[in-house]
């Protein structure tokens, strides 16, 4: 009995085991992460594969409350990820994953996760984001990021029991 409860314990282990490819895309985002915090700009870069797409969306709750205050502000930009890391002048910036689902077949993945996007220790916004990844010559590279947005003064995000709930 003791045996066959074992053996049922460690199958059960492997099922939800992640995969060599999985373990290395969380890697990818666990550096650029910490890219943020550091504005490690060289180890950044070196995460991404050209041409990259970067663009997002607000959520339509959050472009209502912007629209009051600009009735042209535009719903979704593309920017382009080199800016964005030149844009932090401190090491107050942080970006947090989390929720992370990441679908894979060694070659081309997703990650899908949700984020939140700190400064000073401030949640500023925070949302959904979406990456593609290709596996060059053996080293995982984000070819696009793709992200809505919620910003923190008009809506607060949810408690991870919360956006899980389904």
């Amino acid at each position: 009995m003791k045996k066959l409860l074992l053996l049922l314990v460690f199958s059960c282990g492997l099922s939800f085991a992640q995969t060599k490819d999985e373990t290395e895309i969380r890697k990818v985002m666990d550096d650029f992460m910490g890219c943020i915090k550091s504005r490690d700009e060289a180890r950044y870069l070196s995460l991404f594969q050209e041409p990259v797409l970067w663009t997002g969306i607000y959520k339509d709750r959050t472009q209502a409350k912007r629209l009051e205050k600009n009735p042209k502000a535009d719903y979704y930009f593309a920017d382009d990820y080199k800016a964005f890391i030149k844009s932090f002048k401190d090491d107050k910036s942080e970006e947090k994953f989390d929720n992370i689902k990441i679908v894979e077949d060694g070659a081309v993945a997703s990650a899908n996760f949700d984020y939140s996007f700190w400064y000073d220790g401030k949640m500023e916004n925070w949302g959904k984001e979406i990456w593609t990844l290709m596996k060059i010559n053996g080293t995982w590279k984000i070819t696009s990021v793709t992200f809505s947005m919620d910003l923190t003064k008009y809506f607060p995000q949810p408690t991870l029991n919360e956006r899980t709930k389904k």
